[in-house]
């Protein structure tokens, strides 16, 4: 009988919340050629002359407010996740994590597995080339050869996570019942989706309005896809639900609308409880606990909101858990 391991890879976190740790994190992650997309030698010139020397000591307090006596949120709830996804799964698959930027590293995961196929698949429910391909890339590349391997691109409106998705924001919204819902996906640059489909991408307002064959991995098209398909079930008022786009960086622009700008927006229409979920993050991470919990939050209170509630994300969840199993059994018997 084959033995199956199922890699989980997520985006990674710094070892410490010292600046010379997170100075050494960024180095890693902004250097990527597929999140700063920039000939090589410019990127690392850019990148550990200009970019990180400026970014590691903000970055450094952001992450001393979100640390915990367990460390990383993203890098504990990911263990947590996996280690109670293994004990149900643990007759068929053999189950690890790894961070694409950080430790523990791809490779280190990789080496010495004793398995004849690999699932694997990134922790992200929309695919982007800066979270899910260099993920998958990394993965292929220090996997053995004479592994067959299966990979999953994307799960944005998989019923598994969808269900899941909408159990953990309607029990927030039913507790605190907020005048909108908020829902904020991380954003990427526009040039980076206008690579991936020059002819289509942004050409009309509408070109996000349904994933076609023409955009099926445009990462902008799939939160709209996702945020349709939470918004169909949650008991929410679907006129009292907005999407925005966060976490920009850099002059050029970024996917629209933009969530700093939205939050204060909806303050200054009258909005006195706001309720923020990401749906793009499966694990609290600096994105949702630092900018979202602590900067937006203050910004929606100086513009005249009231208080702003950051819906927690899946996390370990046990539901959430239970219904993965669905994610990988698909993408097993996937050709």
């Amino acid at each position: 009988m084959a033995r199956s391991g199922v890699l989980l890879i997520n985006l990674g976190s710094p070892d410490s919340t010292e600046t010379a740790d997170v100075r050494r994190y960024l180095n890693q992650f902004l250097t990527d050629k597929y999140v700063v997309d920039i000939p090589k030698i410019f990127r690392h010139i850019f990148v550990k002359g200009i970019i990180t020397p400026r970014r590691a000591p903000k970055s450094a307090e952001a992450y001393k407010l979100i640390w915990t006596e367990r460390g990383s949120p993203l890098v504990d709830y990911t263990k947590r996740f996996t280690e109670k996804l293994q004990k149900l799964v643990h007759f068929q698959y053999d189950v690890r994590w790894a961070m694409r930027y950080g430790s523990p590293s791809v490779e280190s995961v990789l080496a010495n597995w004793d398995i004849d196929e690999l699932l694997i698949i990134p922790m992200y429910p929309q695919y982007a080339e800066s979270s899910a391909l260099t993920a998958i890339e990394e993965a292929l590349k220090f996997a053995p050869k004479k592994l067959k391997t299966k990979v999953s691109k994307d799960f944005y409106q998989h019923e598994a996570f969808i269900s899941s998705a909408v159990l953990r924001i309607q029990d927030e919204v039913d507790r605190f019942k907020p005048d909108h819902l908020l829902l904020s996906y991380h954003g990427l640059p526009e040039h980076h989706l206008k690579k991936q489909y020059p002819e289509h991408c942004l050409q009309e307002p509408g070109c996000c309005a349904k994933v076609t064959e023409a955009n099926r991995y445009c990462y902008r098209a799939q939160c709209f896809a996702t945020s349709r398909a939470l918004t169909a079930k949650l008991n929410y008022p679907a006129a009292n639900i907005s999407i925005s786009f966060q976490s920009r960086l850099g002059r050029r622009p970024w996917i629209k609308p933009y969530t700093d700008y939205v939050v204060p927006a909806l303050a200054k229409q009258g909005v006195k409880r706001l309720a923020v979920a990401s749906p793009s993050f499966v694990c609290d991470c600096l994105e949702t606990l630092e900018e979202i919990q602590v900067r937006l939050k203050e910004q929606f209170k100086e513009c005249g909101g009231t208080d702003l509630k950051l819906i927690p994300a899946l996390n370990d969840e046990d539901y959430w858990v239970s219904n993965f199993r669905r994610i990988i059994s698909d993408l097993d018997n996937s050709l």
